[in-house]
């Protein structure tokens, strides 16, 4: 039954300007635009400096807001208030609930093929 919950997980509700801000899995059609923000976002944590920050902020505010407006309940004109370290704080907790689907899922999808490659052989 667990694995149902990875499969379809249900959306988490995070605290944004004293709001409840619900928190959505990432859908198939928006696979791409989050794995390329998130990738970029990854980048820009991993030697974190304030200049490092300001260039992402600065190359990717396009992406976020779109990765915010899919995968939140936020609206458009929400989106487009937000000042920019929330939405990079907003963004950062977008990335964790959804890395149960990569920490979880995956590894058990890798196995499941393994089992049916090996006995098909």
């Amino acid at each position: 039954m667990s694995e149902l919950n990875i499969l379809f997980p249900k959306p988490v509700v995070a605290e944004v300007g004293g709001k409840s801000v619900k928190i959505y899995p990432v859908k198939l059609m928006d696979f791409e635009l989050y794995g390329k923000e998130a990738v970029a976002l990854m980048g820009a944590l991993d030697q974190l400096t304030s200049e490092r920050l300001l260039r992402y902020a600065d190359d990717h505010s396009a992406g976020i807001r779109r990765v915010l407006l899919r995968t939140t309940s936020l609206t458009w004109l929400q989106v487009r208030r937000i000042d920019s370290v929330t939405a990079i704080q907003l963004f950062v907790e977008v990335v964790r609930v959804n890395s149960g689907f990569f920490g979880e899922a995956l590894p058990g999808m890798v196995r499941a093929l393994s089992g049916a490659l090996s006995s098909s052989a």
